[in-house]
């Protein structure tokens, strides 16, 4: 249970670092103005992503000595590095906003050297008869993964509470499938980037950190992730879960002693929410004849608050509470459906959400109607 040691420590730095932080940013005036899209009132410390990379590299510097003998120095090395990085680039950006073009480019550059350290989609798991991908595909795949799941959760990230535990939903999920689902004997089987408990490492440690910024992200938020922690957790994200995709490939996890058929559908469940209505809102744009990068208010934060009434905690606990229910859903589902199936029911589930979310936001907005008439 070392893993629950470091995700405890990586809490507490947070927890402790993020006052001092907010009273900093505060004093030099990097603060996030209301306006625009932005729902929030007042002026509010951003940047709060600074501190989450902080208690995340310290609190697994702090697990490193128990795993030291698996990996070498340079791979670690290289991978944290990649990962500040990006972090950089997010400050680079909440400072000073970047052009959508330079940052895809550093995106790409990113997403090729973590390519180049074997952090890739390698293949299908038989899914639509794909076994092995060529390189180059391989290569083009897994960057453009990096930019849909990184720009998604920075999407999913527009009120008090919810990009942190949209994170934490997704972490929870990864750790119980890295500690628990996965079988015990490939721990030490498996070196360098590879290796399981690396990765429970490194899950742990972001998930603590993620928790410890909740308290002061919480409604209402004292402090912002801004690009800087949505660009840095995102990219996580997707690393995880691409190297999570490839575990189950070669070694299926298990649930209760039963092996899961699904590879590759279940664990991309674990990231749905921001996904499904990423794709939800760039259809809707496009029928509208707009660009799916054109910015407005139709994500489901935006119609929760705008249609229900809710506030910023009712609306980051629903969202989340979707997420866990259907990352469980889709876990159970895996015991007996493989790939080709969970891909169809998957996209049924996202009908669903689709179709339930329009169908009651618009019965409640005609229910609005009657009181008001």
């Amino acid at each position: 249970m070392h893993w629950i040691l470091v995700f405890l420590i990586s809490m507490a730095i947070v927890a402790l670092l993020m006052p001092m932080f907010i009273r900093l940013m505060e004093k030099y005036k990097f603060l996030d103005e209301a306006g625009g899209r932005k729902i929030h009132e007042g002026y509010t410390a951003h940047m709060g992503g600074i501190v989450i990379f902080l208690g995340f590299v310290l609190a697994f510097g702090f697990s490193f000595f128990s795993i030291k003998y698996l990996v070498s120095g340079f791979e670690v090395s290289s991978f944290f590095i990649l990962l500040a990085f990006i972090t950089i680039l997010g400050i680079r950006d909440d400072m000073n906003s970047l052009s959508p073009q330079t940052k895809l480019i550093f995106e790409v550059i990113v997403g090729l050297c973590l390519c180049g350290l074997g952090v890739r989609i390698t293949g299908f798991g038989g899914f639509l008869g794909i076994h092995t991908l060529p390189v180059w595909i391989s290569y083009l795949l897994t960057i453009f993964f990096f930019i849909v799941v990184s720009n998604a959760f920075n999407l999913i990230d527009g009120i008090d509470g919810q990009a942190g535990l949209q994170a934490v939903a997704v972490f929870g999920f990864v750790c119980l499938f890295l500690w628990w689902m996965l079988p015990s004997s490939i721990y030490d089987k498996l070196v360098g980037l590879q290796n399981p408990y690396l990765w429970l490492m490194i899950t742990a440690s972001i998930l603590g950190a993620v928790a410890g910024f909740l308290f002061y992200n919480w409604q209402k938020a004292r402090i912002f992730m801004g690009d800087t922690g949505s660009l840095f957790v995102g990219f996580l994200i997707g690393i995880i879960i691409i190297v999570c995709m490839n575990l189950n490939n070669k070694y299926p996890g298990r649930i209760f002693g039963c092996e899961m058929k699904s590879r590759l559908g279940v664990i991309l469940t674990f990231f749905f929410l921001p996904l499904a209505d990423t794709l939800r809102v760039f259809i809707q744009r496009i029928k509208k004849g707009k660009s799916p990068f054109f910015p407005d208010k139709t994500h489901i934060h935006h119609i929760l608050l705008r249609v229900w009434g809710f506030n910023h905690a009712q609306c980051a606990v629903t969202t989340f509470a979707i997420q866990v229910f259907v990352s469980s859903l889709f876990l159970f589902l895996s015991l007996f459906f493989n790939d080709n199936i969970l891909a169809i029911l998957i996209f049924v589930v996202w009908l669903l959400y689709v179709f339930l979310l329009r169908f009651l936001a618009e019965r409640k907005m005609k229910h609005n109607k009657v009181i008001n008439s």
